[in-house]
């Protein structure tokens, strides 16, 4: 029995002002500046060229399509894309808790914080400053009296001082000829170069924008933004500062008139220009800036570093070109991108965990197996995980990340992609009401994303086993 309650019907709120419902698109963006900018297409750019472009162009464009539609979802119902998988399969909560602690809670990102400031300021050791990154983490998000709102507003300063900074570097650095290079290469469709490992260019396809859970940790801002019937669900608010609001569990469905499609048709554009603008446009042009800087300054020398180590080697030499100045300039860009990584990723793993406990404790086939954290409110319940996966990350500092779990983190992103994607197809084909559903370039796009997403599982997988 799913003892899960049916939706209440209520009236779909008009869409807020645009300038106000803005945001959700902002964190999506800092979320994705690290793997897939920052380290794997300037790796593979600077070994291979900018022909492979147009492979980060259709990974940018298959997460358009998947934040698109599980903000569609969470609009029409109110509800996280994990309560609604839930409905269909009973016991798959348990799963995505696994996949995201597995995924989400190595401090890689802040470790690469800390070398970053070390080099910046000369001195200290890099784990005291990656311990003072993820206090800082701490010290931001408790300082407002909405979680979503903290995170929202900082970093609508953070990514466009990031962006600026990318523009300067890039105005110094680049020439009119090396753009034009750029831009065929966004459309040197079929071109894959010899020699080139497909695991990880898989891999950078998968992770071009956010990848693996990050992407479903959408509905769960959109539904603290209030979009369309999210609106009736409440906020996570500071327990210290914040009066606490009701949170509902599940969610709400519209009658189907022409004035509310005429506000669902608002709602959806309101969407669409915030993925399609900030997300993808923006996140195209930094993943593209990103790369070909790394091209023209690493690929003369021969060099081409691995992971972090890109950030670090493109500061050396602009060093060498520009002076101090230069360096600084670039670890600034760098630790800004990568701190709003670090940020985001631990606010969407803290959000995912809090909204599958907090709705399975009370709804659901496994409401038994939750019930003893029943009486914890949403509120306490992600304020305490945020401090403890803090606190987690910051004892596993001082070792790397194991190897076997960081094979593991690549084959589980894509498994986890895989299955998503076409419960996300299903849920809005088949529970959505029709006039609510994806049209056809969207259904083509998830269908393609699925098998994408099924083939670099199978790949990531078979590499595992035969490695």
């Amino acid at each position: 029995m799913s003892r899960w309650s049916a939706l209440h019907t209520r009236e779909l709120p008009p869409p807020s002002g645009l300038t106000r419902m803005l945001g959700v698109g902002v964190i999506v963006m800092g979320m994705a500046m690290g793997t897939g900018e920052l380290i794997l297409w300037p790796h593979l750019v600077s070994k291979f060229g900018l022909g492979i472009l147009w492979l980060a162009l259709i990974g940018l464009a298959l997460q358009y399509f998947i934040n698109q539609e599980v903000a569609r979802h969470t609009a029409a119902t109110g509800e996280s894309f994990f309560t609604s998988s839930a409905r269909l399969i009973h016991y798959i909560p348990l799963f995505w808790i696994v996949a995201a602690v597995l995924l989400y809670v190595w401090p890689g990102w802040a470790s690469a914080l800390g070398t970053i400031l070390a080099r910046l300021f000369g001195f200290g050791s890099y784990l005291i400053w990656s311990w003072l990154s993820l206090a800082l983490v701490l010290i931001i998000t408790f300082s407002g009296r909405t979680a979503y709102h903290v995170l929202e507003r900082a970093l609508k300063i953070i990514v466009p001082l990031f962006l600026l900074l990318l523009l300067i570097v890039s105005y110094h650095n680049l020439t009119p000829g090396v753009l034009l290079e750029a831009l065929k290469g966004l459309v040197n469709i079929g071109y894959i170069p010899e020699g080139i490992d497909m695991n990880v260019l898989l891999g950078a396809i998968v992770f071009a924008g956010a990848g693996g859970m990050l992407n479903l940790a959408t509905s769960l801002w959109y539904r603290d933004k209030g979009l369309g019937m999210a609106h009736y669900v409440g906020r996570i608010t500071n327990p210290i500062t914040g009066a606490p609001e009701a949170v509902t569990v599940t969610g709400q469905d519209f009658h189907i008139t022409e004035e509310s499609l005429a506000r669902w048709r608002g709602w959806m554009r309101y969407v669409r220009i915030d993925q399609g603008l900030i997300f993808f446009t923006l996140g195209l042009i930094s993943l593209v800036l990103l790369s070909v800087n790394a091209y023209v300054v690493l690929t003369p020398l021969g060099i081409v570093p691995e992971g972090t180590n890109v950030a670090v080697a493109q500061a050396e030499i602009f060093a060498a070109q520009w002076g101090a100045l230069g360096e600084k300039l670039y670890l600034l860009m760098a630790y800004l991108m990568l701190f709003s990584v670090m940020w985001t990723v631990i606010d969407a793993l803290t959000r995912i965990i809090t909204d599958i406990v907090h709705t399975n404790a009370r709804e659901g086939a496994l409401r038994e197996q939750f019930r003893w954290m029943n009486s914890i409110s949403i509120h306490h319940l992600y304020y305490g995980l945020i401090v403890c996966i803090v606190f987690i990350q910051a004892l596993l500092l001082p070792f790397n990340q194991p190897l076997p779990f960081l094979v593991l983190s690549s084959a589980l992103g894509g498994i986890t992609m895989a299955l998503y994607t076409p419960l996300l197809l299903y849920l809005n084909l088949f529970k959505l009401p029709w006039p609510l559903r994806p049209g056809i370039i969207t259904i083509c796009a998830l269908l393609a994303g699925t098998l994408f997403y099924a083939f670099f599982a199978f790949q990531s997988i078979s590499a595992t086993i035969g490695g």
